[in-house]
């Protein structure tokens, strides 16, 4: 954790510490609830080896064998995701595996879709090659040898891109199918799931709906959350698994590959989505505040000698750090020492050269680089004897 957080009281709840949690806080308390969660997706993973090893050795379709390749690669990123609450890692590895699924189904029966999709890696060559900004931060030979790369790549893909636009068309640069994924999806029957897979792709496309489990409006006031998207665990871990399913069993329906024992294991899991529900249901409302956090505050301090220094408070971790002055900040420093010689701060007897601090309204400062956290209690000026709240100073008003 760090010494950042030496203030914070990790005996209560994130709910009562104005949300302030760490992901391994939240990955901990999402076992506890749940603690045979990792074990049925360990029997999943043993069935998964054997199919994998299967649909690689006895595929023949080269496109089927990568698209095999993206969605046992994305079902991992899924697993972990699912593991530690993270929903937004999960909801975009849930979205590419209806990608995988729906593209599975078209290159399965189509030989013509099939050679597309294969063709289209000139187009992913001659973008990588044009992939060039890299270069600016190596030097020498290094440097050298991978323009050389770049340009090869280039080179290379340029006969193949050619042919691809000339059998396809131009607009093959754009995507590798002729046909867009809601129509690929209709074909194959799984447009009854394109509405889900729209909702998970807001994570990806940066829509205001993304933001699910990470926004919310407490108390009139809107609250952001860096960290895990529980609510987006919960909807990816059915969505993804269920995706994932279908299309273990188009594998087996098309290819004559066994696949029903990774099936069953998947329906154990997709029967356990209430419990993994409830379990984060749980954990969401012991990690969401209470009402809105308090935002970070700046901290004007007056030493005895005069000088007044600015801080940058972070109410949630009760620390503060130097920070540089506002602009044009000489008139509010100059009223703040007028204030504390006319006596308007209640101060307790001996402040041993202690500064006198108040917050100020309406002012934003930013942490001086490279200053370090310092405990607020060694800074601000004591009441009293007692912690107490923190007086603002209002440079506006008239009073």
């Amino acid at each position: 954790m760090g010494d950042k957080f030496g203030e914070v009281d990790f005996n209560v709840p994130p709910s009562k510490r104005q949300g302030l949690a760490f992901k391994g806080e939240i990955r901990a308390n999402i076992k506890l609830r749940i603690p045979d969660f990792p074990n049925l997706f360990a029997t999943a993973e043993e069935e998964l080896h054997i199919t994998v090893r299967k649909f690689f050795t006895e595929t023949t379709n080269k496109s089927a064998t990568i698209i095999g390749n993206h969605a046992f690669n994305d079902f991992d990123n899924l697993v972990d995701s699912l593991l530690t609450g993270d929903g937004r890692s999960a909801a975009r590895a849930s979205r590419s595996l209806y990608e995988h699924l729906v593209n599975y189904c078209e290159v399965a029966s189509s030989p013509k879709a099939a050679e597309r999709y294969l063709q289209h890696s000139a187009v992913t060559a001659d973008l990588l090659g044009n992939i060039t900004h890299g270069l600016r931060y190596l030097k020498g030979v290094t440097q050298k040898r991978e323009r050389n790369r770049l340009a090869k790549l280039k080179r290379d893909a340029l006969p193949r891109l050619r042919d691809a636009f000339t059998n396809f068309g131009a607009t093959f640069r754009r995507d590798w199918s002729s046909r867009n994924l809601y129509d690929r999806a209709k074909s194959h029957g799984y447009d009854g799931e394109y509405d889900t897979y729209r909702v998970l792709s807001q994570v990806t496309h940066g829509s205001c709906g993304g933001v699910l489990g990470s926004y919310t409006e407490l108390s009139g006031a809107y609250v952001h959350r860096i960290g895990p998207s529980l609510d987006l665990a919960i909807l990816s871990y059915l969505e993804g698994l269920s995706f994932f399913r279908s299309f273990a069993t188009e594998i087996e329906a098309r290819q004559s590959i066994e696949t029903r024992k990774l099936v069953s294991a998947l329906d154990a899991l997709v029967a356990y989505w209430p419990t993994y529900r409830q379990a984060l249901l749980d954990v969401d409302k012991y990690v969401w505040p209470d009402s809105p956090p308090i935002s970070p505050v700046a901290i004007m301090a007056h030493y005895p000698n005069g000088r007044v220094r600015w801080f940058f408070l972070e109410p949630a971790i009760n620390k503060l750090k130097i920070a540089d002055p506002p602009p044009d900040c000489d008139w509010l420093e100059e009223r703040f020492r007028d204030q504390v010689r006319e006596g308007d701060f209640a101060l307790p007897p001996n402040m041993d050269g202690r500064p006198v601090t108040a917050a100020v309204a309406g002012v934003q400062v930013t942490p001086k680089a490279d200053s370090q956290w310092i405990t607020a209690g060694a800074i601000l000026t004591p009441r009293g004897g007692e912690k107490s709240a923190l007086p603002w100073f209002n440079p506006t008003s008239s009073t």
